[in-house]
């Protein structure tokens, strides 16, 4: 453990404990210590935030190799953080106080300065891979800023609103992507906060954060490793996840320089080749990750009320009248930009059945241009 990085770390945490000297148990019950966490990671200053910093921080490297070595980098603090917490409050004390009926909230005041560090750093690290890979989280965009609390809780908030939507019935899966559904993917996300509760959302981040410091029989380095250990594979979780969604992004995006309704298209064509037939309930991964798609494009898009009409309609096409539609656009630039849609959702729906990709890049003329092989690598598949 480098002396420098040791004092810079120390120091960091007093400053992060003064934040909430005012009345460090009111923060922590309340959950507030998290949420002015989660303002200073989003307000910070865009010159530090800016890819361009990146790029003359982590000369000649790609962006995913930036946001490894920024993984590499957190992990490190967040393991130093770790073992000054384990110092402050040690295996006996904790194990004799939390017997004692000694709460977590004590434990937690104890430790605040510490958990808000660790806490701040984690958090910084998701919303900087964002940035880096194309797909910035969007700080006026509540189910963008939600993202950030289930990392913090370790959650995939689609893999629980896709379970719901396929507890409704047969047909919900058919229904993915129409108007009514996308609205329904907002307010599952709100149901979720709802029924977790404002406090006892923060609480269960307190807990996670807090529990990750003293566990009974824990020591210095035990400490630094699990901190360590777990920002590790936060980082490379969140790697994974902006991976595609900046893949997807940086396509329709691409699809948005041309005619506009090249892009509308895009959120029916997610629906016919990644969600149409899949309704496995057993293998939900995939659907988890097409619906996720699909909802970051509509975002992206900004669909006005008649577009939204419109893609409404054209979901009412059967998927053979569909492909005829798209019979018009060959030979166009916007061919190959839908071929790339096409064959990413194809990818992240799973199972290895891509039919309904091969009848798309027909129609669209595309097929010598689509390589499974390259899709895959960029999502990192």
């Amino acid at each position: 453990m480098d002396k420098k990085d040791l004092q810079e770390v120390k120091k960091q945490i007093e400053e992060f404990r003064n934040l909430f000297k005012d009345n460090p148990v009111k923060h922590i019950e309340e959950g507030t210590w998290f949420t002015k966490v989660l303002e200073m990671v989003l307000n910070e200053t865009p010159q530090k935030l800016d890819a361009k910093f990146f790029k003359k921080k982590y000369i000649g490297l790609s962006n995913e190799q930036k946001a490894k070595q920024l993984v590499k980098a957190t992990a490190n603090y967040t393991a130093i953080a770790g073992g000054c917490a384990a110092g402050v409050v040690s295996a006996a004390e904790v194990s004799t106080v939390v017997t004692a009926g000694w709460s977590l909230t004590a434990a937690a005041v104890t430790l605040i300065g510490e958990i808000s560090f660790i806490t701040y750093l984690q958090l910084k690290l998701v919303y900087e891979i964002s940035i880096l890979l194309n797909a910035k989280l969007d700080r006026e965009d509540p189910e963008d800023i939600l993202i950030l609390f289930w990392f913090a809780l370790g959650i995939n908030v689609w893999d629980d609103i896709s379970n719901t939507l396929l507890k409704v019935g047969p047909r919900s899966v058919e229904y993915l992507g129409r108007k009514a559904l996308r609205a329904g993917i907002r307010n599952g996300i709100q149901s979720m906060v709802t029924r977790i509760g404002g406090t006892r959302l923060a609480r269960k981040i307190t807990e996670r954060a807090v529990l990750k410091l003293i566990v009974p029989g824990i020591n210095i380095p035990i400490a630094a490793l699990v901190n360590r250990t777990f920002t590790s594979k936060l980082g490379n979780k969140a790697i994974k996840k902006f991976k595609t969604r900046g893949a997807v992004i940086s396509v329709v995006d691409n699809l948005l320089k041309l005619d506009r309704h090249y892009s509308i298209l895009s959120i029916p064509l997610i629906y016919y080749v990644g969600i149409i037939d899949n309704n496995d309930k057993k293998d939900k991964k995939g659907l988890n990750e097409v619906i996720e798609m699909q909802s970051n494009t509509t975002k992206r898009i900004f669909l006005t009320d008649d577009e939204d009409d419109l893609v409404d309609n054209i979901l009412q096409l059967d998927f053979d009248e569909f492909c005829k539609l798209l019979d018009e656009i060959k030979g166009q630039p916007a061919a190959d930009l839908l071929g790339d849609i096409a064959a990413y959702t194809s990818i992240l729906k799973g199972n290895n059945n891509h039919s309904k990709l091969e009848k798309i890049i027909e129609s669209l003329d595309v097929k010598d241009k689509i390589n499974l092989g390259s899709y895959k690598g960029r999502l990192g598949n």
